[in-house]
């Protein structure tokens, strides 16, 4: 996808007024609905790769064994949740939208992020082990650590 600055605006503008009118833009028109899910997923991919060196020393520091898994998922969650917030105002605030320029280096970097964030749930289910999860996070940093001091 291509970014287009003023689309996102406009998609923006029309999910809102319809929202106003009690509407949704996905059963207005399905079309805009997806090309805006595509615009948000590039704002969620660059509003986390904005908060990567956070990430990156919650991960490294679980790696070298500096805190546990549980301290690791509490202090994950914490940082998951309040970049999470960030992307939601960022999403429908027209001014934030105004400045976005998306990354490609943060592609697919949120998609991992939720990714370790969803294994946590499965940890407590018993659908995963807490080494797993380590192995997923040491994936994840070997993949993006050589971006980490980049834009």
């Amino acid at each position: 996808m291509t970014y287009n600055k003023e689309r996102h605006k406009q998609l923006v503008i029309r999910s809102q007024d319809l929202k106003n009118q009690g509407k949704t833009l996905f059963r207005e028109n399905p079309e805009e609905y997806s090309e805006l899910l595509d615009y948000n997923i590039a704002v969620e991919e660059q509003v986390f790769w904005t908060h990567r060196g956070e990430f990156f020393l919650v991960m490294k520091n679980f790696l070298d064994n500096i805190i546990n898994f549980d301290e690791f998922e509490t202090a994950f969650t914490l940082l998951y949740q309040k970049t999470r917030e960030e992307f939601d105002m960022f999403v429908i605030d027209l001014k934030q939208i105004e400045k976005f320029q998306p990354s490609r280096r943060s592609d697919r970097f949120a998609s991992f992020i939720n990714a370790i964030f969803r294994e946590f749930e499965e940890v407590e289910d018993e659908y995963c082990t807490k080494q797993e999860v380590k192995d997923s996070v040491e994936k994840v940093y070997l993949k993006f650590q050589n971006f980490l001091t980049e834009g």
